[in-house]
């Protein structure tokens, strides 16, 4: 009998410790899907991405799990989902430490769990933020070594392979006789900027010269004149302080372009040089670029030629009474939010992965579906007139530039407004261009303006933000939270540039066409539907649908279509000065 019990007993205890061990696995099972699903749902809500905090949250629950449980079965995954959370997070901020932080768990993942499937997906992914985001080059070589070598036949070994080619060679320092390195070459500290390329190019009008650097430096621009006494040429020269000329980069290079005959760069320590010889000094411009930092000289190519200023000025949001047409210039160019009650209903196309370094625009056809937009004269609906010119302008784009073109709606239908950024975001876009029809309820106002994103203190003009986008005052205040996250992004100074060349192309190539076209310029606004895109975006308001006169022209195909052959154009000189195309 004793022995029957403590059998039973044994049995027990058995069950008891299974049972709890079970109830155990289960527990850490269910932090992990909660990590996880944290993540997921972040992915699909578009607004939430745009706060800090919606990140961080994910992320910790992330690291948690994996420093708590090494030897789960999911550890590596969470470790890459954390890095995969912090790169998106930089996407949002444009804070350097994210994307180390990617970086961070990315080694983790690689350095932990080596057999696992997502080792070389997290080694790929270290390199490719050390080599475009924190530029650091030989650690994107080194790591892109271990991948090759370690996964030869692992999904990411193409990328691997393409990523390595654009790898520069790294700098060995030579060594004298006794084979110790030589102490009188110069020594490069750590954090300098480097130059990493210099390009050129030329036009009948103007040169234009390209330094790109590794990160942002300041630099002094000075001229001297052709001097006959020793025959010196004249030229064009900026010193660039805290800067070292990278391996790759000509001590001396021919141009031959117009007044530009060579390029030449030298180094003292302190700065390095960079000398544009001319054959005669004439008008020169001079500004920068971001992401990747570059200086950017535009020299004219004959005396005399005034160079236009590529950065237009900026001018505050108008408000209700500011114009002196007295429109509500912006009344009609804010969309509303959908309705929260109603379930979003959004229509994307499928897309095909990127090919090649073929451009890729996406053009967003305004409102559409529930949302008509502005109503104009005769009952002229927005939402079919930004359909119609969205259509004309992607042909014309595909035309002239030979580029690939998609459309965020091509039928009517509606789509919120996060989703047209997120889905250009999604594809990996180069360009996002929003069509819309100005409205009034001055019906004399009439016009052509282009916007980009920013912020606006006019106090008159978030009120209008505030009531056409459906949100309250304090929400606003909220949107320009995100917006200084956002002003890091450097693609506001993009943004504005591809304006300004939208703009000066609508108004020139309407005026050659029709009377009484009105240039209202370039302007700056908290717009939902540019807020998050990743690369340069503009709106365009092609013309008032309030407005009779501009009205009937918007029904008429021959003005739709040179407003789109105008669009294109603008588009085009941006790229080019971009050195895209």
């Amino acid at each position: 009998m004793l022995y029957i019990l403590q059998v039973v007993l044994r049995i027990f205890f058995v069950v008891i410790i299974s049972s709890s061990y079970a109830t155990a696995s289960a527990s850490v099972d269910n932090q992990y899907r909660t990590a996880r699903d944290g993540y997921v749902q972040l992915q699909k809500n578009v607004a939430k991405q745009q706060y800090r905090h919606n990140w961080e949250r994910v992320i910790k629950k992330l690291r948690f799990f994996s420093a708590n449980h090494p030897d789960h079965a999911k550890a590596a995954a969470a470790h890459y989902l954390c890095g995969k959370a912090n790169r998106q997070l930089y996407e949002v901020s444009r804070v350097k430490k994210d994307a180390q932080a990617a970086i961070d768990s990315f080694a983790k993942l690689a350095e932990k769990y080596p057999d696992s499937s997502l080792a070389d997906d997290a080694l790929y992914l270290q390199a490719e933020i050390a080599f475009n985001i924190t530029h650091q080059l030989n650690f994107a070589r080194s790591v892109c070594a271990q991948l090759i070598k370690r996964y030869p036949h692992g999904d990411m070994i193409g990328k691997a392979r393409q990523l390595w080619k654009k790898l520069p060679p790294p700098v060995v320092s030579k060594k004298n006789n006794s084979g110790k390195r030589n102490k009188s070459k110069k020594k490069v500290k750590a954090g300098k900027s480097e130059i990493t390329q210099i390009r050129f190019q030329g036009d009948a009008q103007h040169t234009r010269i390209v330094v790109e650097l590794s990160a942002q430096a300041t630099y002094k621009v000075n001229t001297l004149a052709f001097s006959q006494k020793n025959n010196a040429l004249a030229r064009i020269y900026f010193d660039i302080m805290g800067a070292h000329k990278g391996a790759d980069v000509a001590a001396s290079q021919a141009v031959n372009k117009g007044v530009v005959k060579k390029i030449r760069v030298g180094e003292n320590g302190k700065y390095t040089r960079v000398v544009c010889d001319l054959k005669y000094l004439t008008s020169h411009k001079v500004f920068e670029l971001s992401n990747p930092f570059r200086i950017v000289v535009d020299i004219a190519n004959k005396k005399g030629v005034v160079l236009k200023a590529d950065i237009p000025q900026l001018q505050a949001m108008p408000d209700a009474e500011g114009n002196k047409a007295g429109h509500r210039a912006i009344a009609a160019v804010m969309d509303k939010v959908p309705n929260k009650q109603q379930p979003m209903r959004v229509n994307i196309p499928d897309v095909v992965p990127k090919k090649g370094s073929k451009i890729r625009i996406v053009v967003d056809a305004g409102h559409g579906g529930k949302d008509p937009g502005a109503i104009g004269y005769s009952k002229l609906y927005e939402k079919k007139i930004t359909l119609k010119i969205a259509k004309l302008l992607s042909a014309r784009l595909k035309k002239d530039l030979n580029c690939e073109v998609l459309m965020t709606r091509k039928t009517d239908v509606f789509i919120p407004l996060r989703q047209r950024t997120a889905y250009a975001n999604k594809v990996n876009a180069d360009l996002f261009i929003s069509i819309h029809a100005n409205s009034s309820n001055n019906k004399k106002a009439y016009g052509i303006e282009t916007f980009y994103l920013n912020f606006s203190k006019n106090d008159k003009a978030v009120a209008v933000a505030a009531r056409e986008n459906g949100m309250s005052l304090k929400e606003v205040g909220d949107l320009e939270l995100i917006l200084f996250d956002l002003m890091a992004n450097s693609k506001i100074n993009e943004s504005s540039r591809l304006a300004s060349d939208i703009q000066s192309s609508l108004v020139s190539k309407l005026k050659s066409k029709y009377s009484k076209i009105k240039d209202h310029g370039v302007r700056q606004g908290p717009f939902h539907v540019l807020l998050g895109a990743t690369m340069p975006s503009v709106l365009v308001e092609v013309a008032f649908i309030s407005n009779k006169r501009e009205a009937k022209r918007l029904k008429s195909r021959a003005y739709c279509e040179r407003t789109a052959e105008a669009i294109a154009k603008g588009i085009k000189h941006y790229l080019q000065a971009q050195n895209l195309l």
